[in-house]
């Protein structure tokens, strides 16, 4: 999800949980906004880039169809271990139990990776109905499963791809335009 939609979201709940608490309502939309600091931090990592402006201009572009000339790497959406519920949501509300501040901010990392989280169900199914496998070059190593635009509108799909692939301008084209034909013979 984008900044704005963690923001409003993590505002919403706070106004509803902590109407008269404006400490606890500051802690949750901190909890729900900040932990996307790790993006940064491992932008900063992978490209030496000290800049937010770099990274946010590489967030609208990494999803985005190559232009012509377009070479600039992908790394893919930079989560790092902060992202990951299952370790981060019980250790904060295990450290909650013991410290009552700690509940706004475990409330709004809750609702982030909740948020964040919500199309998994669509990528594990598309990765299982691509067998694990790239779905340009077959192979099954340092995959991953990316959104990508449809050429001609504003629509997006999930695909299974190698690192190489979804690098590749070209993927664009051949796994969208193949995931066309498939549709139309499973509708026909």
């Amino acid at each position: 999800m984008r900044f704005d939609q963690h923001l409003v979201s993590s505002a919403v709940l706070a106004m509803c949980l902590y109407p008269r608490q404006p400490l606890s309502a500051a802690l949750l939309i901190a909890g729900g906004v900040l932990i996307d600091l790790d993006h940064l931090v491992l932008y900063i990592s992978r490209t030496g880039d000290w800049s937010i402006s770099g990274a946010l201009h590489y967030n609208r572009y990494r999803n985005r169809l190559p232009q012509r000339g377009d070479n600039r790497p992908r790394y893919g959406s930079l989560r790092s271990w902060l992202h990951q519920p299952l370790l981060v949501v019980p250790t904060l509300w295990a450290l909650a139990q013991h410290h009552r501040w700690i509940r706004p901010l475990a409330a709004g990392v809750t609702l982030h990776l909740f948020l964040d989280h919500l199309a998994m169900p669509v990528i594990w199914a598309t990765y299982l109905r691509a067998g694990g496998c790239c779905v340009r070059c077959g192979t099954n190593q340092r995959i991953d499963v990316y959104r990508r635009p449809v050429q001609q509108g504003e629509d997006w799909r999930w695909v299974v791809l190698c690192r190489r692939c979804a690098n590749d301008r070209r993927t664009f084209a051949d796994v969208l335009d193949g995931w066309h034909l498939s549709q139309r013979t499973v509708r026909s």
